[in-house]
């Protein structure tokens, strides 16, 4: 049924919530984890920083390896195959779209709401994720203490 499932993730409690789910399903179906971190390169991100944009970029950049280390590193654990991928983009679901789409994916597993938190649901990456993608995606709800 699934062959390749992806994952994008922020690092916040939903997206590894996400992860974990993605992980039992890939388990119970035999598929592989295409683990995907965006770096926001938009202008609401970069504008309003006191700091240079090489160095923002760099600790987005880190922060976006450990995020999908954590799950990755979760998915072995469970015996499950991972790849990771960094990409940069000004609209975070096109990025993860586009990233689905080169890797061939069959199934988009995300959180509900991510890092920047409950106030962006009505447009959330997630919905704009569900409304761009060809590939089924599986928006996986918050826990209780998120």
């Amino acid at each position: 049924m699934y062959d390749v499932i992806l994952v994008p993730t922020d690092g916040s409690n939903a997206a590894r919530r996400a992860g974990t789910y993605a992980i039992d399903l890939a388990t119970e179906t035999g598929a592989s984890l295409h683990v995907v971190y965006v770096v926001d390169e938009s202008a609401a991100t970069l504008l309003f920083s006191s700091q240079k944009l090489s160095d923002m970029l760099k600790a987005f950049t880190e922060a976006g390896e450990q995020a999908v280390g954590e799950i990755a590193d979760a998915a072995q654990e469970a015996g499950v195959e991972a790849t990771t991928e960094i990409v940069r983009g000004i609209h975070i679901n096109e990025a993860i779209v586009s990233a689905a789409e080169r890797a061939d994916v069959d199934l988009i597993v995300m959180g509900t709401y991510g890092a920047r938190g409950i106030e962006q649901l009505l447009g959330s990456t997630t919905t704009r994720v569900l409304s761009h993608s060809h590939i089924p995606v599986l928006a996986v709800p918050a826990g209780e203490t998120e």
